[in-house]
C-alpha cells in the first residue's frame, strides 16, 4: 500500500516532480484556480514547513497569479537527500533545486511574466541563486524575513549566538503522533503555533503530517527532525547569500519581522540593512509580527506580494 504524501491535495493543485542533484526528486505544485493569462508566481517555504502549509495564503495569491510552489529537498513530499547531510543539505543544492523547478515551470508556461515570493531560508536561497549564480528570471521579488547570515554585524550575531541552537531544538522535536487531531492539538498550544490564523494552522497541520514511513499505526512529521536540523545548520554555515546581495539584479521588496514582537529575531533586526545592500531593494517592517508573519497575517502579506503587479 502506498500513501499520497503531497503537501497540497490533488483537488487543489496538480503535482509534478522535478529530478535534481543527488538523486533527489522535488515535489512541485501548480494551483488549479487562476485567472486566464495571469503572470506566474513561484512561492518558496520556510524550514520545517511545506508548500501546503501556506495553502490559504497561496489561494489568495491565486486570484491574481498563476501560482506554483514546491517542497524543498527532504521536506514535504520531496525525497530525502543522501548522507552526508552537511553536503546534500546546503545552499548551493537549494539554489540548484530552485533553478530546476523554475526552468520546468518556464517550459510549461512560455512567455508569461515570472515573479517570486518566499519566506525564510527559501527567500535567502533565491537571493543566492540570483547573486552568486546569475539566475534571476524574475520581473520582481518579494521576500519575508529572508534568513541570511551576515558577514558583518558581528555584534548582533554575537548576541544571538548565546541563544539556544535552532538545530538542537529541531532534533528534540516530537516526530510521531497517534492521530492528526493530536498533532493539531499540540501545534495549537501558545508556545507552538497557537498564534497562527486558524485557517493557516489547519493548513500547516494537514500539510506536514503523513502516515508513518514504517507502515505501523500512527503519523509522523513529513520533515524529519534531522533534515530540519541540517537545514538550520546550512543557514548558519555560510554568508554566501548575504554576500551576494550587491550583485542581485532584480527589484526586491524585503519584508522584515518586527524585532520587538514575539518571534522577532536578528533576522528582522538586520533586514533594513539587507535591503540597503541591494541595487534595487526596499524594506518594510511588518509591525507586530514575528518571523512567521505569513501565518499571522496572511491577507496583509498576500497584499504585499500582489503589490508587485502595480
Amino acid at each position: 500500500m502506498t500513501f499520497d504524501v503531497s503537501s497540497i491535495p490533488a483537488e487543489t493543485a496538480r503535482r509534478f516532480d522535478v529530478a535534481v542533484e543527488d538523486g533527489v526528486t522535488i515535489a512541485a505544485y501548480e494551483l488549479n484556480d487562476r485567472p486566464i493569462d495571469a503572470p506566474i508566481l513561484l512561492w518558496g517555504h520556510a524550514n520545517g514547513f511545506s508548500a501546503g502549509s501556506y495553502l490559504p495564503f497561496l489561494q489568495i495569491l491565486a486570484e491574481h497569479f498563476h501560482v506554483f510552489a514546491f517542497d524543498v529537498r527532504g521536506q514535504g513530499a520531496s525525497s530525502r537527500p543522501p548522507e552526508p547531510l552537511s553536503k546534500t543539505v546546503a545552499f548551493d543544492r537549494f539554489a540548484h533545486d530552485m533553478e530546476g523547478v523554475t526552468n520546468t515551470i518556464q517550459r510549461m508556461a512560455i512567455s508569461k511574466p515570472l515573479y517570486f515570493a518566499g519566506h525564510s531560508f527559501s527567500a535567502a536561497t533565491m537571493y543566492h541563486l540570483g547573486g552568486n549564480f546569475g539566475f534571476a528570471p524574475w520581473r520582481a521579488v518579494t521576500t519575508f524575513d529572508a534568513t541570511m547570515r551576515p558577514s558583518d554585524h558581528q555584534d548582533v550575531m554575537a548576541f544571538y549566538a548565546k541563544r539556544p541552537s535552532m538545530s538542537a531544538g529541531a532534533l528534540r522535536r516530537r516526530r510521531f503522533f497517534d492521530t492528526p487531531e493530536a498533532y493539531l492539538e499540540a501545534m495549537s498550544r501558545p508556545h507552538a503555533f497557537g498564534f497562527f490564523a486558524s485557517e493557516m494552522l489547519s493548513a500547516h497541520c494537514q500539510a506536514t503530517l503523513q502516515r508513518r514511513r514504517d507502515r505501523t499505526n500512527g503519523w509522523e512529521l513529513s520533515c524529519p527532525p534531522e533534515i530540519e536540523a541540517a537545514t538550520y545548520e546550512a543557514v548558519g554555515r555560510t554568508t554566501a547569500p548575504y554576500d551576494s546581495l550587491a550583485r542581485f539584479p532584480v527589484k526586491a521588496h524585503l519584508v522584515g519581522a518586527d524585532p520587538a514582537a514575539p518571534g522577532g529575531s536578528w533576522i528582522g533586526q538586520l533586514h533594513e540593512a539587507f535591503a540597503q545592500k541591494l541595487p534595487n531593494g526596499r524594506y518594510t517592517k511588518l509591525t507586530g509580527c514575528g518571523h512567521l508573519m505569513p501565518f499571522q497575517k496572511p491577507k496583509a502579506c498576500a497584499d504585499i506580494v500582489i503589490s508587485m503587479l502595480d
